[in-house]
């Protein structure tokens, strides 16, 4: 199967990568440097703490409700300032994943229950269940650690910091741009020929292979088919619920590379964005096979 590649998608791609980080890194600095998270949260800071959310990691979450970006700038700033140490930079930027999500998560629930109805709604409400379990766990292991977040005079000089930031970034941007053309160039790629794997499969009825291959382009593809499948009777609300997961599941590295890769190691020094992206594959991974086998069992009876 021949792929032609888009230069003028990678370049522009690249582009906004580029800009994303920069921008992002400054609003991170501003937050830290101004001192903003500690005035913001000083009132929740107590109850903030007895989870191991210091200010920093309380600005952060609050900006990811926006942005998980913004958000993971701001703790990159941090870390780069030495106001946190890399274990707890690692896993505040892991949470910040589910704010962002809920936001969205609104539009995704009407968007599923008008496309797929009953179907629709168990796989959307599934989706956040999933997404606030592996938020729960994070949270829990960044509590069992030392909270670090140290106030502001006490973190490196101005001057300093910024020679740091220059240096990091030449080091950062160069496997930012990678993870992010391995994405535009090789994920289209993989995706075709898993869709072609499944329109091959016989463990599953054909319109459900067609709900989960749809998956891979956009999930409110999939979710029409699955609605356009229910009514005609070819899929119960059962089978339907399990093709959509199914498909999800399959999507799950091919996404985390295209959407968290390339801001991971833009942001964070190689060993933190390695350890943060290899987490992120492994506790997805394993709570999709869970909610997958919860998903199978109504199929089993």
């Amino acid at each position: 199967m021949a792929l032609t590649m888009d230069w003028a998608r990678l370049l522009r791609g690249e582009l906004r990568l580029t800009i994303d980080i920069l921008a992002g890194f400054l609003i991170g600095a501003l937050i830290v440097r101004t001192g903003l998270a500690d005035k913001a949260l000083r009132r929740a800071l107590p109850r903030l703490k007895r989870w191991g959310i210091g200010a920093t990691l309380g600005a952060a979450l609050t900006v990811s409700i926006g942005s998980s970006k913004a958000g993971a700038a701001v703790v990159a700033s941090a870390l780069d300032s030495g106001r946190i140490s890399p274990r707890t930079a690692k896993w505040g930027t892991l949470l910040l994943a589910f704010p962002a999500y809920a936001r969205r998560w609104v539009a995704t629930m009407v968007l599923s229950c008008s496309l797929a109805g009953w179907a629709g709604a168990f796989f959307a409400l599934t989706l956040l269940l999933r997404s606030a379990a592996k938020f729960a766990l994070e949270l829990f292991i960044l509590n069992r650690g030392e909270h670090d977040d140290r106030p502001l005079e006490e973190t490196a000089a101005g001057g300093e910091t910024a020679r740091r930031f220059g240096f990091k970034l030449l080091k950062t941007l160069p496997l930012a741009w990678f993870f992010y053309a391995l994405a535009v160039l090789v994920v289209p790629w993989a995706e075709k020929y898993l869709q072609l794997w499944l329109r091959d499969s016989v463990f599953f009825p054909l319109p459900a292979m067609a709900v989960a291959a749809a998956s891979f382009a956009h999930v409110s593809a999939a979710l029409a088919l699955a609605g356009g499948s229910l009514a005609a009777g070819e899929l119960s609300t059962a089978q339907a619920v399990f093709a959509l997961l199914f498909g999800n599941s399959l999507s799950l590295i091919t996404r985390l590379v295209r959407t968290n890769a390339g801001y991971y190691f833009g942001f964070f020094p190689r060993a933190v964005a390695q350890s943060m992206l290899l987490w992120n594959v492994a506790a997805s991974a394993a709570l999709s096979l869970l909610t997958l086998a919860l998903a199978a069992l109504p199929l089993c009876l």
